[in-house]
């Protein structure tokens, strides 16, 4: 079942050039989809779109079909949106907000209301599956890299949306940061979860389902990464 569907989309920001330029493709529920490319190949625009940040909270001009789950991101409130594709930063620390690791989960639920004992069981779980269990009182800033990357994630999961979108999720970490952050994106595929990666190095995502492949804003490739490698 697609859970992302794109087809002619064009983008450009106000005064400005295309950024975009007729994209297609659909994404699948259990699919890792990767968004690869240059630094300034549209990947993070293309993923701002999808999450409704674009053109909620940074405007441009935006043409084509664009289906996230049952709505077009474009109409639907950025809230509306953040609820079925779940946005995590590619700075952790610039998403981080609370002063403890139980209160950073906790902090989206109690956004939306949700009741507090059904906050407590999801707190739970999340601290369970994402080996943060001892850690629930400690202050996020004390966190290794690979460690907030990952509390970035399931902070993002808390409310449980289908689509998870991540921005370049390895930049930064060493390797047993990345190793932690590659396990996590397994489970959600395990779990049916839709996660789409964006990333400029082919090299840290060769487990991904496809990859589309950007330049100056235009699709080139989208294929299995052994294609893509040998059409490289």
């Amino acid at each position: 079942m697609s859970v992302i569907e794109i087809n002619n989309l064009t983008f450009s920001y106000v005064d400005g050039d295309a950024v975009l330029r007729d994209i297609s493709f659909s994404v699948s529920a259990g699919e890792v989809f990767v968004i690869a490319g240059l630094s300034g190949s549209g990947k993070t625009t293309l993923c701002r779109i999808l999450c409704g940040v674009i053109p909620h909270a940074v405007k441009g001009v935006i043409s084509g079909q664009i289906t996230v789950m049952d709505i077009d991101p474009r109409d639907a409130g950025l809230p509306q949106t953040a609820l079925r594709a779940g946005l995590v930063f590619q700075d952790a620390d610039s998403q981080i907000i609370c002063t403890t690791v139980e209160d950073e989960l906790a902090f989206g639920l109690e956004n939306l209301c949700r009741p507090p004992d059904e906050i407590r069981h999801r707190v739970d779980e999340l601290l369970a599956e994402f080996g943060l269990e001892g850690m629930r009182h400690t202050n996020p800033s004390s966190l290794s890299g690979g460690q907030k990357k990952l509390l970035t994630i399931a902070a993002v999961l808390a409310p449980a949306p289908p689509i998870l979108v991540l921005d370049e999720p390895m930049s930064g970490l060493d390797g047993d940061g990345r190793a932690l952050v590659r396990a996590a994106i397994e489970r959600q595929r395990s779990q049916s979860r839709a996660v789409i990666i964006v990333e400029h190095d082919m090299n840290l995502v060769t487990f991904a389902d496809r990859w589309l492949l950007l330049k100056n804003g235009e699709a080139t490739v989208c294929s299995a990464p052994p294609d893509l490698m040998h059409n490289s």
